[in-house]
């Protein structure tokens, strides 16, 4: 299959997201269902929000 640009930077993204609720629990020291539980909004923490879209910022491909 043929990728376009924009599938295959699709995909890369995607890659980049795996695992980040644990990167975010392990930094924080809680556990990974809590940090989805605050990000999906049944929770809520500003400290784990804030970390959340850091790492985000931090993946976040730069030409997509």
């Amino acid at each position: 299959m043929k990728l376009s640009g924009k599938d295959r930077a699709l995909l890369i993204s995607h890659k980049l997201h795996r695992g980040l609720y644990a990167r975010v629990a392990k930094r924080l020291g809680v556990d990974r269902s809590y940090v989805d539980r605050v990000a999906s909004g049944t929770r809520k923490s500003d400290t784990i929000m804030r970390a959340l879209l850091e790492e985000l910022r931090r993946i976040q491909p730069r030409n997509v």
